[in-house]
């Protein structure tokens, strides 16, 4: 689908939702906190379409301190693991982060050890799905990206090849009680990693100047064509950045009223521990103490403060 057959009439200028949305983010007060929950936005997204259903609520509680990773109990029979999800989406990120997202990657290096997290709960997962996912990286970093929809959805699309030709090789071996054994083809849906690259080719291609981690697709199939990958960006993009948009607005609003209402002296610690609140809600007395470089008990003195 090209712009020019696009509907505007039902559905927002994907371009100018995007456009808005990272002009408003470079001067936004809100920036950190909206960069950190739209990276749980993202990983979640991610999960989804790898067939792990969670939400950006389940994640940010196992940043902040206040459990395992989603579906450590529940999710014995899933594809991937949660953790190991999470910890691919970052890494990428890592690789165009620049400017006001360093605050929000350095803040959550800080909260989460991902490296550590990944190797004791999803291993194996790196084993099986990290050659695939590096060989993407360097797909995704290749130089010469234009910024527009129709270019990434060519990109998009060579990826789409090279997990095609990796998945026509993955077979399961089992064994029975009788000690035969059978080898059939394991068939695992990896269209969440092509999924998972579109908020750093947005970047990269420069169609937006910040990272928008939130902006990944529902998307369980693979595109079969460049066209596809390209319809699907615009009905996307049309929506999310809109939605990021709003909500980006709500935080900025929720923001100014928190400075208001804590900003008691200058070296009161209150707002700066609200605003990450907003990204963090969970975030345990431990962990806000790594956040803000204080002590155990200077964190749950801010926490009782905030809660009065």
């Amino acid at each position: 689908m090209c712009l020019e057959s696009y509907d505007f009439m039902t559905h927002q200028n994907p371009l100018l939702a995007l456009g808005r949305l990272d002009g408003r983010l470079t001067h936004s007060p809100a920036r950190k906190a909206w960069s950190i929950r739209a990276r749980f936005e993202g990983a979640a997204n991610v999960a989804c379409n790898a067939g792990v259903p969670t939400d950006a609520n389940a994640i940010e509680g196992w940043v902040a301190g206040a459990g395992n990773p989603p579906r450590i109990c529940q999710g014995l029979n899933d594809p991937i693991g949660v953790a190991a999800i999470v910890y691919f989406f970052f890494v990428s990120l890592d690789t165009v982060t620049s400017g006001g997202d360093r605050e929000a990657k350095r803040l959550l290096r800080n909260l989460l050890d991902v490296e550590t997290e990944v190797s004791t709960w999803s291993g194996a997962d790196l084993v099986q799905f990290g050659p695939l996912w590096r060989a993407m990286s360097k797909v995704a970093e290749e130089p010469g990206l234009e910024p527009s929809i129709a270019a990434l959805g060519e990109r998009l699309a060579q990826m789409s090849k090279l997990v095609t030709r990796s998945a026509d090789h993955a077979e399961l071996v089992a064994t029975l009680p009788g000690g035969r054994t059978i080898t059939f083809n394991r068939e695992y849906p990896r269209a969440w990693m092509v999924a998972a690259m579109i908020p750093v080719l947005l970047r990269r291609s420069g169609l937006s100047a910040n990272l928008l981690p939130s902006l990944v697709p529902r998307c369980k199939f693979l595109c079969s064509s460049a066209a596809e990958w390209s319809e699907l960006l615009t009905q996307s993009l049309s929506d999310q950045a809109s939605f990021a948009g709003r909500t980006l607005e709500r935080m900025e609003s929720e923001m100014a009223q928190l400075r208001v209402r804590y900003e008691r002296t200058s070296r009161s610690r209150l707002a700066e521990v609200a605003e990450l609140r907003l990204a963090l809600p969970s975030l345990t007395r431990r962990k806000l103490a790594i956040a803000v470089n204080s002590t155990p008990a200077g964190a749950g003195y801010l926490l009782r403060e905030l809660d009065r």
